[in-house]
């Protein structure tokens, strides 16, 4: 929960940042001391405002709970993973690269499926469901998918994220009546354009919410890397077969016996789930974790 009393960075642009306080939004730039100690303030960031020269500075940044390097913010509370049916299509990799980030720092994500009204999300419903995500249909029942929403929003820091085109700032459009610039998806390419070009907190239900650039599958690449060995945690679906297996340090992708291959054999992981993960595990193999730090 937020207080009178916090200063909160809801943005950042060209090395200014704007920061809410119980009075007004000041626009301040960060002591230099953090770029010495490789600490760039995000959206989401607790932060001390004090004057220098005439002008407000970020003199200091309050412990963060957790940060992500992509969507850029820090302190999140919930995740919402916005996925759209048609234009652009679900990508698998995208979805599953953001659900096992949100795993690793412990954020609880919700998955909102929007423009059903377009073409029908129950299979990829059902995949994520079976993985023990909740899935909310946001055009099936608009009005009963906003109640839901705005029950989970109240008093948290939450940030809307996902594929651009996805329909993320349309949604914040539709449920708060914003009026937020949108762009529509290009058909050339079948994805969207980067309307949202920097994260931006606004309040909501008592708390914040976060709209962030879209993201393609060229983007999941510069995402926080997770390495290889932590990703069978990271997988819902995954994880309690691969703590039956009897091999240590399985790679569960081509070993002979592997109890995650035998349940994906029984059907009891979705493929398309046991293919992300094959996906980056074999990127994260190419990549030493120094390279990432």
């Amino acid at each position: 929960m937020f207080n009178k009393d916090d200063k909160l960075i809801v943005k950042g642009i060209g090395g200014f940042y704007y920061v809410k306080t119980a009075d007004s939004v000041l626009e301040a730039k960060p002591k230099g001391i953090f770029r010495k100690l490789g600490i760039t303030p995000l959206p989401g960031d607790l932060v001390e405002v004090e004057m220098s020269n005439g002008d407000y500075v970020i003199s200091e940044i309050h412990e963060r709970k957790n940060f992500f390097k992509r969507p850029a913010a820090a302190n999140i509370d919930l995740f919402f993973l916005v996925v759209s049916t048609v234009s652009p299509a679900p990508n698998f990799l995208v979805t599953d690269k953001l659900l096992a980030i949100a795993a690793e720092k412990a954020v609880k994500t919700i998955i909102l499926l929007t423009k059903t009204d377009l073409v029908p999300g129950a299979g990829f419903a059902e995949i994520y469901r079976n993985a023990g995500f909740e899935v909310i249909d946001v055009r099936a029942d608009f009005f009963s998918a906003k109640a839901d929403i705005l029950k989970l929003l109240r008093g948290r820091l939450s940030i809307f994220a996902g594929n651009s085109g996805a329909g993320k700032t349309t949604l914040l459009n539709d449920l708060f009546g914003y009026e937020l610039e949108t762009g529509e998806t290009s058909k050339k390419l079948g994805r969207g354009r980067h309307i949202t070009r920097a994260v931006e907190l606004y309040e909501a239900c008592g708390g914040y919410i976060a709209d962030s650039p879209g993201f393609s599958a060229v983007d999941i690449e510069r995402a926080e890397y997770i390495p290889k060995e932590e990703l069978q945690y990271l997988f819902s679906d995954i994880e309690p077969f691969s703590a039956r297996c009897k091999f240590r340090g399985c790679s569960h992708i081509s070993e002979k016996g592997c109890a995650v291959i035998e349940a994906l054999g029984r059907g009891e992981i979705q493929r398309s789930r046991y293919e992300s993960y094959c996906e980056l595990y074999k990127k994260a193999s190419g990549i030493s974790g120094w390279e990432q730090k």
